[in-house]
């Protein structure tokens, strides 16, 4: 079988995007099937245009696109993405044609060329990125437009195979927009990379390990500065290690200002999965610092899950109602405080400090919450099999 993946960035990249596609690619691809990438390259990532091969996946990083929320880039960035889709569609001649959003600018481009070629589709819907780009833009004009984009991305979506959902809570959000056809295939961990330690821990500091995106809805200056609380508090001997890419020097300064830059160790961009899934099981608590937006309570971050797999548990920054929320009380697998709250945060991270018996239980209690619902191979089976009942 021909599949081919669109996904609208600079592939492949440290994210949760890539994380998913890339995985399911590689899997697919060593099981015999041609799988193939379709990306996009902005001014800043110039470089990585062009065509690749990863292993025996190709690449086509080959959209240019603009990373602007005005309403103009984005009909650009989605006319470009059409006129490059549809001749790579006339040629490749997938089977499938699987367009993960966001980017939906990217996303939506591709599904019109679907349209227009006659190609197979499904919608790999990972984000509520409608309504974030609503709440992001200012003027009345544009949110009228991001409306209407809402209203002809449902339509399309609706044309397709079916539309394949991260968590139950976008499965109902998709179901009251009127999309006929949803599937659950949930984010997850790959068991095999991501495992717990086989002997103890070999240092004394207690870690709190954070993976992903700084900046943005990401709160990490909570987190340092809840990290200030905690030494006042007395507990010296707690770190806090940083593993990705975005508005690092802004948190690096932001802690030599609060006096705790000895406490912080970043550790750069980590594409190898192995020595990722290391230095986590080496930490003593997996963090996801969301900000208050309430769009997060329908999400559950890649980096959740493979804390979880590491057999840590977890800390997280969420609304009460929030499905992370949900999952860490179900199953007693950390601590879940109010967003924006470093009083609160350092509370919940200084009782997971002193009760080494909970972390010790909630790890085991996460790793087997993986291995029995969100092992990304077991995942990756069930995707493929409802993609061949459709072509």
């Amino acid at each position: 079988m021909k599949v081919l993946f669109v996904l609208g960035s600079a592939n492949p990249f440290p994210g949760a995007g890539w994380t998913r596609i890339g995985f399911l690619a590689e899997k697919w691809s060593k099981k015999g099937h041609m799988v193939e990438v379709l990306g996009s390259f902005t001014y800043k990532s110039f470089s990585r245009r062009g065509a690749k091969k990863l292993g025996s996946v190709s690449i086509f990083n080959l959209c240019f696109s603009m990373e602007l929320l005005h309403p103009l880039a984005f009909v650009l960035n989605a006319l470009v993405a059409s006129a490059v889709s549809i001749p790579l569609l006339i040629l490749r001649r997938p089977d499938a044609v699987i367009v993960s959003v966001p980017s939906g600018d990217i996303g939506l481009g591709a599904l019109m060329a679907c349209r227009m070629t006659g190609a197979k589709y499904i919608v790999d819907y990972r984000d509520e990125w409608e309504d974030y780009a609503m709440g992001l833009v200012r003027f009345k004009v544009e949110k009228a437009f991001y409306s209407m984009i809402k209203k002809l991305s449902t339509s399309m979506y609706n044309k397709g195979q079916f539309v394949s959902a991260v968590t139950h809570n976008f499965i109902g959000s998709l179901q009251r927009r009127g999309i006929a056809r949803t599937e659950l295939i949930p984010n997850g961990a790959d068991v095999r990379t991501f495992k717990p330690l086989l002997t103890g821990k070999k240092s004394n500091v207690f870690t709190v390990f954070y993976s992903g995106g700084v900046g943005g809805y990401y709160r990490l200056d909570v987190m340092a500065k809840a990290l200030k609380r905690l030494r006042e508090s007395g507990a010296r001997n707690i770190k806090l290690i940083i593993v990705g890419k975005g508005e690092i020097s802004g948190i690096l300064n932001l802690t030599r200002e609060l006096g705790i830059y000895g406490l912080i160790e970043y550790e750069g961009v980590m594409n190898d999965k192995r020595n990722l899934a290391k230095l986590i099981a080496e930490a003593d608590v997996g963090l996801v610092p969301y900000d208050d937006n309430p769009l997060w309570k329908n999400s559950l971050p890649a980096k959740f899950f493979e804390y979880c797999a590491c057999g840590i548990p977890v800390v997280a920054t969420a609304h009460e109602d929030s499905l992370l929320a949900e999952l860490v009380e179900k199953h007693q697998i950390g601590l879940v405080s109010p967003p924006m709250d470093e009083e609160k945060l350092a509370e919940a991270i200084y009782w997971l400090y002193e009760n080494d018996q909970f972390r010790e239980d909630a790890g085991r209690r996460a790793r087997a919450l993986i291995e029995r619902d969100f092992d990304r191979n077991k995942i990756a089976e069930r995707f493929l099999d409802l993609i061949r009942e459709c072509v």
